[in-house]
């Protein structure tokens, strides 16, 4: 469950949490740490999983309790903090196990820590050096990858996606949405949400129930997107501007601290400052 890499990063694979986690200690990479974080990020999963059944029930809890997992007390901030009614508490899992990996690791000395969750990321660097991440998105039969760099003043720890090329499940259009935020829960809450949003109606997308894929899905009753066909340029400039709209509004509410929105080649950010590259693989 928990494996050391040759490079000193450390894996962790239990369940549905695939996590690489990334500790430096002073320009070193510390895999004792990360063994730890690791532990650690697995005894929360095991408090967790009690709570489960009820959390499959869409907003089963809407406030943190003592008697909570620290992990379980995060998604139900993030989720609430979003705004967004249609996401379940579940919608924040990910991200939230993100952050309880990266705070465990500054705790245990950890100065510059990366933590990839499937793709939801948290990240520090206490020393202050920019750090630069990478997003792989499939596009039909092409791989390609945004590479994002992330400086201190920005105060981003949380880099989130959502999209059709995604593991979970989405209402929009959207080949991938990023939203960063201060922490990972709740960029992976606004990720899922501007997913959602990022979207147009048209009879070559096709959606379906989402527990006709899934019968465990936590979103029962709601249409989730399967397939994306041949839609005109105006649909799909509509889709990124209903999603940049979203983005704008979640930003300057001070709930996300930027968004990257992507439909095949087009990619549109928020705010414009945004450093952003598009890489071919």
């Amino acid at each position: 469950m928990i494996e050391r890499l040759q490079d000193e990063r450390i894996f962790v694979n239990h369940g549905p949490i695939q996590m690489v986690i990334d500790v430096s200690v002073k320009g070193q990479r510390d895999s004792e740490i990360g063994v730890e974080v690791g532990k650690h990020v697995l005894e929360q999963f095991n408090r967790l999983i009690q709570y489960i059944p009820e959390l499959k029930k869409m907003r089963a809890y809407r406030s943190t309790s003592n008697e909570f997992p620290e992990v379980l007390n995060k998604m139900i901030i993030a989720v609430e903090r979003s705004g967004y009614e249609e996401l379940n508490t579940l919608g924040a899992v990910a991200g939230s196990f993100s952050d309880i990996a990266l705070q465990k690791a500054i705790e245990l000395g950890g100065t510059r820590i990366i933590v990839n969750n499937g793709g939801d990321i948290a990240l520090k660097d206490l020393e202050g050096k920019s750090i630069k991440v990478g997003i792989p998105y499939t596009n039909n039969n092409e791989q390609g990858q945004l590479a994002l760099t992330i400086t201190e003043e920005q105060g981003i720890n949380g880099i989130c996606t959502s999209g059709t090329g995604g593991r979970s499940f989405t209402k929009g259009i959207a080949t991938a949405t990023v939203a960063l935020a201060s922490d990972a829960a709740t960029a992976d809450a606004c990720a899922t949400y501007l997913g959602n949003m990022t979207n147009v109606e048209d009879e070559n997308i096709i959606r379906c129930l989402a527990e006709e894929i899934d019968s465990e899905t936590d979103i029962k009753g709601q249409l989730v997107t399967i397939k994306v066909g041949k839609i005109s340029k105006e649909k799909k400039y509509k889709a990124l501007l209903n999603g940049l709209n979203a983005a704008e509004d979640l930003y300057n509410k001070k709930i996300i601290k930027g968004a990257v929105l992507l439909i095949g080649s087009t990619i549109v950010k928020y705010p414009d400052s945004l450093i952003v590259e598009s890489i071919q693989l």
